[in-house]
C-alpha cells in the first residue's frame, strides 16, 4: 500500500468510524463517508464495497492489530498472561466504540433507541468478532498454547476443528451481554466471570 493509499484509507476509518458512531451504519451511505474524508466515491469504492465493509473492515484491523501484538509467538508459559492481556486490550478498544458494537451485537438496538434489533442480519458484527477470536484461538492452538499437551490436539483433530468457533461464538456472546450491563462498565468484571465460564484448558491469568 503506497503512501497516498494509507492517507487516503486513515481519512476513511476515521469518517466511518465518527459517522457509524453518531447513528446505525446501514444509514451511512458511502457518499457521506467519502466527503467526510475528503476523497470521491472511487477512492471510496477501492477500499471498501459498501460502508458495512469498510466499517467491519477497519474495526477487524484494529483488533487484528492488538493480537499480533500480544499473541505473536506466545510460548505454552506465557499463553495465561498474553490471554488476559489481549482480552483486556480488546474489551478497552470495544468500549472505546461503544455506540457501533451495541448497535452491532445487542439484539435490542439500545444504541438508537430502535426496537427492530441492533445485529438485524446483514449489519450485525458479530460476524466480524467472531472471525478474530476464531483466528485467535488458531493462533494460540497453532502455538500449542491451549491444550496440556501436543499429543491432545494431535489424537482429535474434530478437537482443533471445533476448539476456534466454540471459543469466539461463547466470547462475542459474553461481550454482548458485558455491553448490556450499565456506564461504567468495568473489564475486570467481565474477566472474573469469564473465568467461571471458559473450560480449564482456556489460558486466562487467574486473580
Amino acid at each position: 500500500m503506497d503512501a497516498r493509499h494509507r492517507r487516503s484509507r486513515a481519512k476513511l476509518a476515521e469518517a466511518v468510524l465518527r459517522l457509524a458512531s453518531e447513528r446505525p451504519i446501514d444509514e451511512v451511505t458511502a457518499s457521506e463517508i467519502a466527503a467526510a474524508a475528503g476523497v470521491n466515491r472511487s477512492t471510496f469504492y477501492a477500499h471498501a464495497a459498501s460502508p458495512l465493509a469498510l466499517l467491519e473492515s477497519v474495526l477487524r484491523e484494529e483488533l487484528d492489530t492488538l493480537r499480533d501484538r500480544h499473541l505473536a509467538s506466545v510460548p505454552r508459559a506465557g499463553a495465561a498472561e498474553a490471554v488476559t492481556a489481549v482480552t483486556l486490550a480488546v474489551l478497552s478498544n470495544i468500549e472505546s466504540h461503544a455506540a457501533i458494537y451495541e448497535r452491532g451485537l445487542l439484539a435490542d438496538g439500545r444504541a438508537d433507541g430502535r426496537a427492530d434489533g441492533g445485529h438485524r442480519g446483514e449489519t450485525s458484527l458479530r460476524p466480524m468478532l467472531a472471525a478474530h477470536f476464531e483466528e485467535s484461538s488458531r493462533q494460540l492452538l497453532a502455538q500449542h498454547a491451549l491444550f496440556p499437551s501436543d499429543e491432545d490436539e494431535a489424537a482429535d483433530p474434530l478437537l482443533a476443528a471445533m476448539v476456534g468457533p466454540f471459543v469466539a461464538n461463547g466470547s462475542v456472546g459474553a461481550i454482548a451481554a458485558w455491553l448490556e450491563q450499565p456506564e461504567p462498565r468495568d473489564p475486570e468484571a467481565f474477566l472474573r466471570s469469564y473465568r467461571r465460564l471458559v473450560p480449564s484448558w482456556f489460558p486466562l491469568a487467574p486473580h
